[in-house]
């Protein structure tokens, strides 16, 4: 069994492991800064006062809240501390420790950092929403041939053209599933494009049942797991269940991970769909197959963008490769955590953690 490890990114990166000390203003403001960053991790925030309004975001993002550093200079793991508060105290508290070492950085040094990552974020998202801008616009140019093309195939098809050969509708039928499902992968592209342009926080959300976005997400692959004998298996209803979000993207989310199950799992076999609460009131919906399962040396690259393994390839040639990446992207989007867990030729789980509304 393998699973994406804590302090790598989705891509196979290495990250920077933080522990934020102080959690009012300037310890608010330095930890939503380092959210924003791809490859930093935030571990902890540490403060006396857990009214603090850092410790409330770092709770609404699974962050582990402190009220002493000695947790953190325990953790050899830990790359840098931020010192945010100017506390004299917390600071003879951390350089105590066995492991502070170099670690340890002033206030000012504390805001010099949470400055240059803000401005290597914003380079960062600019730099990404114009790509996508290109490839919503490149999406459009090329969908609109390849409409018509499959409206003409239709038209043999449906035998307006008089009557064809059986081996040329065979040929034929061939085109017309090549064209559907180069549509298909267009369609997810623009998706993944529309998902990167958007401001997160201009993000119009409201609360949603994770039950019916479930289900919707089901119905949508129920045909194709029937045809191939794949039972869906998924709770009746999930108490509390109430998430913000857009609802739209939540279908969005739970349907790439169950169409991703469907696809790699073998026929005759089943896919089940689990939720439950976690210790730090998040919800963990989780899906699981039982099929091909994924190498352990792609794990840390599965979310990536037309990234595919082998054996992906080999059981469904005709995939795009951005269903897992738009999952992520939705994630992101709304602060929601993706965990993946592996075992090659046994199967996998993908879980969505989410924070109930």
């Amino acid at each position: 069994m393998v699973k994406l490890q804590q302090g790598q990114d989705m891509a196979g990166q290495e990250k920077l492991v933080v522990a934020v000390m102080g959690a009012g203003d300037q310890g608010f403001a330095t930890l939503k800064t380092l959210l924003e960053a791809p490859d930093v991790e935030v571990r902890y925030v540490v403060d006396p006062d857990l009214r603090a309004p850092g410790i409330a975001l770092a709770r609404e993002r699974g962050i582990r809240c402190e009220t002493h550093a000695g947790v953190v200079t325990a953790d050899a793991e830990v790359d840098l501390i931020l010192e945010t508060g100017g506390d004299r105290a917390v600071r003879a508290d951390l350089e105590l420790g066995d492991r502070a070492d170099g670690r340890l950085m002033s206030p000012a040094g504390s805001r010099l950092v949470a400055g240059l990552v803000a401005e290597i974020a914003a380079v960062e998202e600019d730099a990404r929403v114009e790509t996508a801008r290109y490839l919503r616009q490149a999406s459009h140019q090329v969908k609109s041939p390849l409409t018509a093309i499959q409206s003409s195939v239709n038209v043999i098809l449906g035998g307006y053209t008089g009557e064809i050969p059986e081996r040329t509708r065979e040929t034929v039928q061939k085109i017309h599933a090549r064209i559907d499902a180069a549509l298909a992968a267009l369609a997810k592209r623009r998706l993944l494009a529309d998902l990167r342009c958007i401001d997160r926080d201009a993000l119009g959300s409201e609360t949603a049942s994770v039950t019916e976005a479930l289900q919707e997400a089901v119905a949508r692959h129920a045909e194709t797991a029937a045809a191939r004998g794949i039972e869906l298996r998924v709770p009746p209803g999930i108490e509390p269940d109430r998430v913000r979000c857009v609802p739209e993207h939540l279908v969005a989310l739970f349907s790439e991970l169950v169409e991703n199950a469907v696809v790699y799992s073998r026929d005759g076999g089943g896919v089940e769909v689990t939720a439950e609460v976690r210790p730090d009131g998040r919800l963990a919906v989780a899906v699981r197959d039982h099929g091909i399962g994924v190498p352990e040396r792609c794990l840390p690259k599965i979310f990536g963008e037309d990234y595919r393994a082998d054996v992906a390839v080999k059981q469904y040639p005709e995939g795009a490769g951005l269903g897992l990446a738009i999952a992520r992207e939705i994630a992101g989007l709304h602060r929601f955590d993706l965990d993946v867990r592996s075992d090659e030729g046994r199967g996998s789980v993908f879980t969505a953690i989410l924070p109930l509304a």
